[in-house]
C-alpha cells in the first residue's frame, strides 16, 4: 500500500470527497482485514466492540481517541508501535479524524472505516487544529491526509442505532440554512439579491435527497444495507451542490461555539441541522421545508432528544454573536440574537416540532 498525499499544511489541497474510492459491503471489513499488513487503530470503545468480531486481523495496537485537541491527537500517536505499516480509524467523526492526524505522524497509509455515518468526516481529509474545544486557524492552515479508501461495511453501521445513521443526513440538510442566510442578507441590503435559479436547484437536490432515503428503506420503515450507502455516497457528493460565497451560514459555527462553551459533543449532523433550523426560522424563510426533510430522513433535532437543555441553549445563543463577531462570522444568528422573549418563542418552536 502506498503513502498518500498529505501535508502539515495546506489541507485545501485533500483530494475532493468526489474523488475517493469508498468501497461498500456487508461482511466487507472481515475480507479486507485479513490482508492488511501490521496496523494500529484509533477508535472509541463501542466503536471497536461492534467492530472487533469483523476484524479477521488484530491491530498491533488500539488508541481511544476521547476528543478532537490536537495534543490528545499526538498522544494517541505515541500509544501505537512504531513499526505498524498502516492506521485504521475505525469508528465515528472524532476517531476518523484522530486516525488522519496520527497517519499523518506515523507516516504509514491511512484507511478509514465508519461504524456510523453522522458526519462529513468520513469523506474530508483535512485535519483541523484544536486547543480543547477551540479550532484555531482555517483549512489552509490545517494538516491533511488522503485516505487509500473508506471502507463502509455495511452490516456494522446497521447494527448502531439509526440515528447515528440519519445524522449524516442532517449534515447534508443543513445547507438549507445558506438560503435562508442569503435571502435575509438581501433583505437587509447586506448583500446581493437572492439567486431564485440557485436556490431552487438546491431545493430539488434536498427533496431528492430526502426521497431517495424513504426509498431505501424496508417495507417495515427500517434503513437497509441500501439506506447506509445513500447516506455516506450523499456525503460524498454534498460538496458538488455548495452554495456562492453569498449563502455562507452560521450552522456550523454554532455548533463550534455551544461546544467550546459547555465543553461537550454532541452528535455533529444533528446539532448542525438544528442550527440550520433555527437560522431558517429567524430568517423566517420557510423553516418548515427543513423540519419537513428532516422528519422525512428521521433527523433528530428537538433539543430533548439530542441531549441539549433548555439552559444549554439559552447560553449557547447568547453566547454565539461575541464568538461570530470575534471570527467575522456573517450570520443572522449574530446580527439578530435569539435572546430574552425571543429565545422563549423559538423554545416554543422546537418544542412543537
Amino acid at each position: 500500500m502506498t503513502l498518500s498525499n498529505r501535508g502539515w499544511t495546506g489541507g485545501t489541497n485533500a483530494k475532493p470527497a468526489a474523488a475517493l474510492d469508498i468501497r461498500y459491503g456487508s461482511g466487507l471489513l472481515k475480507r479486507d482485514s485479513a490482508h492488511w499488513p501490521r496496523y494500529g487503530i484509533v477508535t472509541s470503545p463501542s466503536a471497536l466492540s461492534a467492530a472487533r468480531p469483523s476484524l479477521t486481523r488484530q491491530p498491533e495496537g488500539i488508541a481511544h481517541a476521547q476528543w478532537l485537541d490536537s495534543q490528545h491527537q499526538r498522544d494517541l500517536s505515541r500509544q501505537l508501535p512504531d513499526d505498524i505499516e498502516l492506521v485504521v480509524g475505525l469508528g465515528g467523526g472524532t476517531a476518523l479524524d484522530a486516525s488522519k492526524f496520527v497517519a499523518l505522524d506515523k507516516a504509514v497509509p491511512l484507511i478509514l472505516v465508519p461504524t456510523i455515518a453522522s458526519t462529513g468526516a468520513i469523506i474530508h481529509g483535512v485535519v483541523a487544529n484544536w486547543e480543547g474545544r477551540k479550532i484555531i486557524g482555517s483549512a489552509a492552515d490545517w494538516p491533511w491526509v488522503d485516505c487509500a479508501y473508506v471502507l463502509v461495511a455495511t452490516n456494522v453501521l446497521l447494527a448502531a442505532p439509526h440515528y447515528l445513521n440519519t445524522a449524516g443526513l442532517g449534515d447534508i440538510l443543513c445547507i438549507y440554512a445558506g438560503v435562508a442566510e442569503w435571502s435575509w442578507r438581501a433583505q437587509q441590503k447586506s448583500g446581493p439579491p437572492l439567486d431564485g435559479e440557485a436556490a431552487a436547484d438546491l431545493e430539488e437536490y434536498l427533496e431528492n435527497l430526502v426521497r431517495g432515503f424513504e426509498q431505501s428503506l424496508d417495507q417495515e420503515g427500517n434503513l437497509t444495507a441500501a439506506s447506509v450507502e445513500h447516506i455516506v455516497s450523499s456525503l460524498q457528493q454534498r460538496d458538488g451542490h455548495a452554495l456562492p460565497a453569498a449563502a455562507a451560514s452560521g450552522d456550523h459555527p454554532f455548533w463550534l461555539a455551544l461546544e467550546q462553551l459547555h465543553d461537550h459533543s454532541w452528535v455533529h449532523g444533528e446539532l448542525v441541522a438544528l442550527g440550520a433550523l433555527m437560522i431558517a426560522w429567524q430568517s423566517q424563510v420557510a423553516p418548515q421545508k427543513l423540519v419537513h426533510w428532516l422528519e422525512r430522513c428521521r433527523v433528530r433535532v428537538r433539543p430533548a432528544a439530542i441531549g441539549l437543555s433548555r439552559e444549554q441553549l439559552r447560553r449557547g445563543l447568547a453566547f454565539v454573536p461575541g464568538y461570530m463577531a470575534e471570527r467575522n462570522i456573517d450570520s443572522i444568528l449574530r446580527h439578530q440574537p435569539i435572546i430574552g422573549a425571543r429565545f422563549d418563542e423559538l423554545w416554543t418552536y422546537l418544542e412543537s416540532v
